[in-house]
């Protein structure tokens, strides 16, 4: 297994039998990430997608924000300019890493959000697989309004999820969206009142804890692969997922549980 990293200030996790939550925990800058938040959320989310005790990942927001995108104040420039392709050389082993992490992991991640979700701070919550917001919530990705071009995959998640029109509307124009209407859309998994949101989300991240975890996990990459893959290609990987589903306990498991006429109980093997 890939060893955790060590969590730097702005970051708290703690590992709960089969959950790893991950809270983004600097609520005075409205949880903007900085570059080591940045580092050690990639390499938490490679190792948990390792860790054979991890069923499902929880990521969150401390107080009243989930994230305002990254904080380019905390980035102070060097002594001398930079070399041509800077940026394209830092955001390799950057955000170019985190998302991919978070698409690909056969691990399971919830994303609760509430309050201001940025920049940065949307792509997180649109890799995730389910991401439970606020009605009220405000997700923005405001790159083209600054004067710059979005990054950490915007321009890939927005349009797949809600539509070329929607992501035109978002991106080019910078439009500010709800969480009730971002469920609407189809960006989000689902939109709930603020009284409901936090039961919610431990429902969804319990769901699944306790699901079957190798069933669960191949199907996410089945899913992410079918964006690009050919069909050929992607009956091909499907047959491959079924051959190994169906050999695990939690399948067995089922077959059991159906003959006892009770509910299955998964143990993520």
């Amino acid at each position: 297994m890939k060893p955790y990293p060590e969590v730097p200030p702005g970051l708290l996790v703690a590992h709960d039998g089969p959950i790893l939550s991950v809270c983004l925990d600097r609520p005075e800058r409205r949880n903007s990430l900085t570059d080591p938040i940045v580092y050690a959320l990639a390499d938490i989310v490679d190792a948990a997608a390792s860790d054979e005790s991890v069923r499902v990942i929880h990521l969150e927001g401390a107080g009243d924000h989930f994230c305002s995108g990254f904080d380019l104040a905390e980035r102070t420039p060097g002594p001398d300019r930079p070399r041509v392709g800077s940026i394209h050389r830092r955001m390799n082993g950057h955000v170019n890493r985190l998302i991919p992490a978070m698409l690909t992991c056969q691990t399971p991640i919830v994303c609760t959000a509430r309050g201001w979700v940025i920049g940065l701070g949307l792509d997180l919550l649109l890799a995730a697989d389910f991401a439970v917001v606020q009605d009220d919530a405000t997700l923005w990705a405001p790159f083209t309004t600054f004067g710059f071009t979005p990054d950490s995959g915007a321009t890939w998640l927005i349009p797949r999820l809600a539509g070329v029109a929607r992501a035109r509307e978002m991106l080019l124009l910078g439009t500010k969206v709800s969480g009730a209407d971002a469920a609407t859309w189809g960006l989000v998994h689902r939109s709930v009142p603020s009284s409901e949101w936090e039961a919610a989300g431990r429902d969804q991240v319990a769901r699944l804890a306790t699901g079957p975890t190798v069933a669960l996990g191949l199907t996410k990459l089945l899913l992410h692969r079918a964006l690009t893959s050919d069909i050929d290609r992607h009956l091909s990987d499907e047959a491959w997922s079924m051959e190994v589903s169906s050999r695990t306990e939690d399948f067995k498991e089922y077959g059991q549980a159906n003959r006892d006429k009770r509910e299955p109980r998964f143990t993520g093997r």
